[in-house]
């Protein structure tokens, strides 16, 4: 079967509170009291705000920056931190010591006029108290200050920390007076704003300026105003609004003014960083430039790169004279092979050797070859012209050679002199890159130094604008302003809060007592201590019969015993059950006032019933019926000729209910109960009556019930509504647990009509 979960009841939770109305008036009525009071005391506490707009520089990015602006980054002048960092800065514990010492917030002074008013002074109080400044830096506690003036301006003085120690105590003394206190002498003084002649009851609270630097970082907050802006939220609660503004006004100066002076010696860093490198760069420049001098002095170069050309140009030339010059030799070559070929003795020079000392030779040899080459058509061989004329020409041939061998000697002579000429130039022409190189790294030294030099001096300069530029690092955007609606006290939330502690108050208290109280009151608190099953409760007995169910009769405690009975029926389904056994725990929770009404109450059914004293030992049903007292329950135990009827007893009240009362009290009580006449007088009751109410014993103070639980069908449990104690509940609970009792029921005897939580749904409520 599937567990059920269980289910709050929240009206028999409102029924079980409703008896204790009043409870939840008075909580209701101190409640609002102490509401209205509070907002009468408390001081407004408003939002004091102001926006601070930082402005970071950004980080230049990677292969962007120059040369110049990576160095003034790694100098701390091109970098800027981001706004998270200056909030830090801005919130930070030095800042709000400073401010606490310039505005003096470690001291608060308030005037108390009235319980009601009470002002509290700042920058216009008329005493003061005043102390050396390294007193408050270690300071490390509160205490008060409380200076009271008359009109003829002495003044009592209590130094009080907490609210019993006295540190200190000074009657009728003159303004300024020293006090002196286990933590040092301080002085109370008067101000400009001291009237002569007032009364003043002021009370001066003190605090070292650590603490309370440390306390007003719990108030005063520095935060990003939005995301991806570069603007500060600072804001402080406060109760003198005017107070806020010098606060925050403060702190957004000495914030500019740590960024001014953070900025000023970064600076004066930077200067004397540049100043040096600049003396170390201008000696490194003028070494470079030495050293070049030098250089070019030993190598005898002025401009490598003009000297370069030059050389290759004379290369170049010397090249192209022995071009020529070959050119020549090898033409003056091939005429002295032609000349010398005998073949060739008539015959014309081909060529022509420009600008040599054979060429007339060989220009007037031609001429001769011509003269004869003309005769030769006219004249023999033999002929004496033609002889002459070759005797002429031989010796000119002979010039010729000379000629040619003269040319052949001198431009050898030329070609050496061009191949010295070029070969000097390509030595030369070799040992240029290496000087080139050298030259070039010279110069490319004193570069790097002259760049460097010139950069420091343009940062210089840039560091010098930095140093005498003032913008302040945070702008105000928005000066310091309190909200015209106060954070607190919330008059509407106030209510609301003393609403619902007017309404826990009592519910705590009452919880409380229901743990404390030994005790239950009600039937639903018995039903909430035991699993056992609670058949009903029972008035208390307002009437002077303790026989209260009779014919005729409405009123509600009857109709509460007939409700009982009904569930004692249901408890005994069976046709053969007829015994119910009353019992309660200990003596005096009403069990024989109960058994009594019950059967009277199945009477009224018209059954036959007969109620069985057998509490034997403390017997009371003789005197609540006014009935005999014997012969009884105890003449049928101990005597074995006694019968039921020897011992019976009606009553006029009631028609059908027979009683057998418990009779003289035997001295062996226990051992009667459990002899055989007491089998044979329920054998005999249950043959006559068709229902039998057996009035017990308390069952945690003897043992006689359970001699009787083996004749029971039915087990009534009778417990009293402030009397009965819980631990006797869980004896009962323990006794079904353990066999010892079974079908068990209990009533609840003796509640108030205000404790039903409206059982009896208005019936019978006439108690006539």
């Amino acid at each position: 079967m599937e567990k059920k979960e269980p289910v709050i009841d929240f009206a028999a939770i409102v029924q079980r509170y409703k008896r204790y109305w009043w409870l939840f008036a008075i909580s209701l009525a101190v409640c609002i009291a102490l509401a209205v009071m509070y907002l009468k005391i408390a001081k407004p506490v408003y939002l004091v705000q102001s926006i601070v707009l930082v402005d970071p520089e950004d980080n230049a990015k990677p292969g962007s920056a120059s040369m110049g602006s990576s160095l003034l980054k790694s100098m701390a002048l091109g970098g800027g931190s981001r706004v998270e960092d200056e909030i830090v800065v801005m919130g930070s514990q030095q800042l709000r010591m400073q401010m606490v010492k310039e505005l003096k917030l470690n001291r608060k002074y308030v005037e108390r006029k009235s319980f009601f008013d009470r002002v509290d002074h700042y920058n216009d109080s008329p005493i003061e108290v005043d102390a050396p400044e390294a007193l408050f830096d270690t300071l490390s506690t509160s205490f008060q200050f409380k200076v009271k003036t008359t009109a003829d301006g002495t003044a009592d003085i209590t130094v009080k920390k907490g609210r019993f120690k006295t540190l200190a105590e000074a009657k009728g003394v003159s303004l300024p007076a020293n006090v002196k206190t286990p933590y040092g002498i301080f002085q109370v003084k008067r101000t400009s704003f001291y009237k002569p002649g007032k009364e003043y009851n002021i009370a001066a609270t003190v605090v070292g300026n650590i603490p309370k630097a440390e306390a007003l970082s719990r108030t005063m907050v520095a935060e990003l105003l939005r995301k991806k802006a570069n603007a500060i939220d600072l804001n402080t609660t406060e109760t003198n609004i005017e107070r806020g503004r010098d606060m925050l006004n403060t702190i957004i100066r000495l914030y500019n003014q740590r960024g001014q002076n953070e900025k000023d010696q970064q600076a004066i860093n930077t200067a004397k960083f540049i100043d040096d490198r600049l003396e170390l760069v201008y000696r490194n420049l003028m070494g470079s430039e030495a050293e070049i001098e030098a250089y070019k002095r030993a190598h005898n170069i002025v401009d490598p790169e003009l000297q370069a050309k030059s050389v290759i140009g004379r290369q170049d030339m010397a090249d192209q004279a022995i071009i020529n010059l070959e050119a020549k030799y090898r033409i003056v070559s091939m005429i002295k092979e032609f000349v010398n070929d005998p073949a060739n003795n008539h015959s014309f020079i081909p060529f022509s050797a420009d600008s040599t000392a054979a060429t007339s030779a060989i220009s007037a040899y031609n001429n001769l070859i011509m003269q004869r080459m003309k005769l030769e058509n006219s004249a023999l061989n033999d002929n004496p012209s033609m002889q002459r004329l070759d005797g002429q020409i031989d010796a000119m041939r002979n010039n010729v050679i000379n000629g040619v061998d003269n040319t052949l000697r001198a431009l050898r002579v030329q070609l050496a002199k061009a191949g010295s000429v070029s070969g000097n130039a390509t030595g030369t022409m070799r040992t240029i890159p290496t000087t080139e190189r050298q030259t070039r790294a010279l110069y490319r030294q004193q570069g790097i130094q002259n760049e460097i030099y010139t950069f420091l001096l343009q940062k210089r300069e840039e560091n010098a604008l930095v140093l005498a530029a003032t913008t302040p690092k945070g702008k105000v955007v928005d000066e310091p302003y309190g909200k015209s609606e106060p954070l607190s006290p919330n008059k509407p939330l106030v209510f609301l809060l003393a609403l619902l502690a007017a309404l826990l108050i009592p519910v705590v208290l009452l919880a409380i007592k229901g743990l404390l109280t030994t005790r239950f009151a009600s039937q639903d608190d018995l039903e909430a201590i035991t699993p056992l099953p609670v058949i009903g409760h029972i008035h208390h007995n307002r009437h002077d019969t303790d026989l209260v169910v009779q014919d005729g009769r409405n009123w509600s405690i009857v109709e509460l015993f007939r409700y009982v009975r009904n569930n004692v029926q249901f408890m005994m389904p069976e046709a053969g059950e007829k015994v119910v056994l009353v019992t309660s725990s200990v003596s005096g929770e009403g069990k024989s006032f109960v058994s009594l009404n019950l059967a009277a109450a199945f009477a009224l059914l018209g059954k036959k019933v007969v109620l069985v004293g057998m509490d034997i030992r403390q017997p009371k049903l003789a005197q609540m019926t006014g009935l005999k007292d014997k012969p009884g329950v105890t003449t049928y135990l101990s005597q074995a000729g006694t019968t039921v009827n020897d011992i019976v007893q009606t009553m006029p009240q009631v028609q059908g209910l027979h009683i057998l009362v418990a009779g003289a009290i035997p001295p062996n009580p226990s051992e009667l109960l459990l002899g055989k006449r007491t089998q044979q007088l329920f054998d005999q009751l249950r043959e006559q009556y068709e229902v039998i109410v057996v009035d017990s014993a308390p069952i945690a103070m003897v043992s006689d019930t359970f001699s009787l639980t083996r004749f029971a069908d039915v087990t009534v449990g009778v417990t009293r509504a402030n009397y009965t104690k819980r631990s006797m509940v869980k004896y009962f609970d323990r006794m079904v647990s353990e066999g010892r009792l079974k079908n068990v029921g209990l009533v609840v005897n003796d509640t108030k009509p205000s404790q039903d939580n409206g059982y009896g749904y208005g019936y019978g409520t006439t108690e006539e």
